[in-house]
């Protein structure tokens, strides 16, 4: 048997362990939409192309080339 704090403690470690993995899966997303944006010509060609607002496709790019300036 675990005690709470056990159990507390390897929550913590698989909440961390998935935010890691989803900033990890949205920089790989951001990085896809800008070859899109750069094969295609535009974020709004990417935007169509996806079938989403060009907001949007917008948004994680920008997203992402905040965090890497």
């Amino acid at each position: 048997m675990t005690t709470w704090k056990e159990r507390h403690d390897a929550a913590v470690r698989n909440q961390k362990a998935a935010l890691d993995a989803y900033q990890a899966a949205t920089d790989e997303r951001a990085l896809a939409l800008i070859a899109g944006a750069e094969e295609l010509g535009s974020q709004a060609a990417v935007a169509r192309e996806l079938g989403v607002k060009t907001p949007s496709v917008n948004q994680a790019i920008r997203a992402y080339q905040k965090k890497t300036e």
